[in-house]
């Protein structure tokens, strides 16, 4: 692996506000003041001076970008996704499955598991044991009631790889669901659901740790009946926020930032196809999206994901609840690092940990990302 030099770089999430960054085999070798005997010959240097270096974002929820989506389970698709979001500074992901039929579903999660991307950290079932009540975007005909055997069928030979189960726990066995889950490794994440409050704290109470897409396809709070938005304010559970200023209006994310702290939110984009192209017709499953200035939606005016990209959702985030910035960059690194088991190595910048890393301006515009110590994207200014 190549040795680079970040030069007089302002510091996030890092034991110290500004100064160097080395990097030697995939990792980061020092931080601050880098003694030039530690430099190795002909390293290559960045300049960084007045912008930031962060950990990369970590998107935990992501279908697509730049034309493709994991659904299409093609090898290029699946580059064309990681290279699009590594230019907005996301270095670690989750690939989104959307219900679809059982032979297309572990077909994508098979393409995933086959293209060696050092920025996949695994798969997303957002579904497909969920509510029809809340189905949102998905296609009601692919949508499963919980079953243990359906399960274990759909994950079979990717139990590894499945790092996040999104369900309904108010359907019928869903309890059985969760505990499989949580059998295989995965994080039970409660969305798509109509659950009331009681059924969300029991799930929470069962296991479950997290919320999908928080405010999204799902019951909503209600002074009476607090829902399972209420469940997810009432509980130490880790929660996503889409900041696009579309799906959450941003007195909503003041409300969770109030709530909840800065950390256990997680940005994310559940972005699709379409994003960071011009507006017109995509696809989410077998479904035609519609996009006009930049909000993706089906026919009936229901929400169909995001064109976000990690970058915005930072600055979104920052703008809606007047947060500084190491806080708005930890709820895009080091919470979902710590949510997935990964924080060790990944979510923040220190002495061994790996190379991942974002460096931005004061307008969020990414300069450079790196991967694993290689420099993955850079800007052309």
């Amino acid at each position: 692996m190549a040795d680079l030099l970040v030069r007089g770089a302002r510091l996030l999430l890092a034991p110290i506000e500004e100064g160097d960054c080395l990097v030697r085999g995939g990792h980061i070798a020092a931080l601050g003041q880098v003694p030039p005997s530690t430099i190795p010959p002909n390293c290559p240097v960045l300049d960084a001076a007045g912008r930031y270096l962060a950990p990369g974002f970590i998107d935990m929820h992501v279908h697509g970008g730049g034309g493709a989506d994991f659904m299409d389970a093609k090898p290029e698709a699946i580059r064309t996704i990681t290279a699009f979001h590594a230019a907005h500074g996301t270095t670690t992901l989750l690939a989104a499955i959307i219900p679809a039929p059982m032979d297309r579903m572990r077909q994508a999660m098979a393409a995933v598991a086959e293209v060696t991307e050092p920025g996949i950290a695994g798969l997303y079932l957002e579904g497909p044991f969920v509510s029809r009540a809340k189905k949102g975007a998905f296609n009601p005909r692919w949508l499963r009631s919980p079953s243990v055997r359906t399960f274990r069928k759909l994950v079979e030979g990717h139990q590894n790889l499945v790092k996040v189960v999104t369900f309904a726990p108010e359907r019928p066995k869903a309890d059985q669901l969760l505990a499989n889950i949580l059998a295989i490794g995965a994080l039970p994440a409660i969305g798509h659901t109509a659950a009331t409050y009681e059924q969300a704290m029991d799930a929470l109470a069962h296991g479950a740790r997290h919320f999908t897409h928080l405010g999204n396809a799902m019951s909503d709070l209600h002074h009476r009946e607090p829902g399972a938005v209420g469940a997810a304010l009432d509980s130490d559970a880790y929660v996503e926020l889409i900041c696009d200023g579309i799906h959450l209006h941003p007195a909503f994310v003041r409300l969770i930032a109030e709530v909840k702290g800065y950390e256990r939110m997680c940005l994310i984009t559940d972005a699709i196809a379409a994003a960071g192209l011009p507006d017109g017709e995509f696809a989410l499953g077998d479904l035609p999206i519609f996009v006009h200035q930049g909000i993706a939606r089906l026919s009936n005016g229901t929400l169909a994901g995001s064109t976000l990209t990690m970058n915005r959702a930072v600055k979104n985030f920052m703008k809606f609840t007047g947060c500084s910035l190491p806080e708005a960059v930890r709820c895009a690194t080091l919470n979902p690092a710590r949510l997935l088991g990964i924080d060790e190595r990944k979510g923040s910048l220190g002495v061994g940990k790996d190379a991942d890393l974002v460096i931005f301006d004061n307008d969020f515009n990414v300069h450079y990302t790196i991967l694993d110590g290689k420099i993955v994207y850079a800007r052309e200014d």
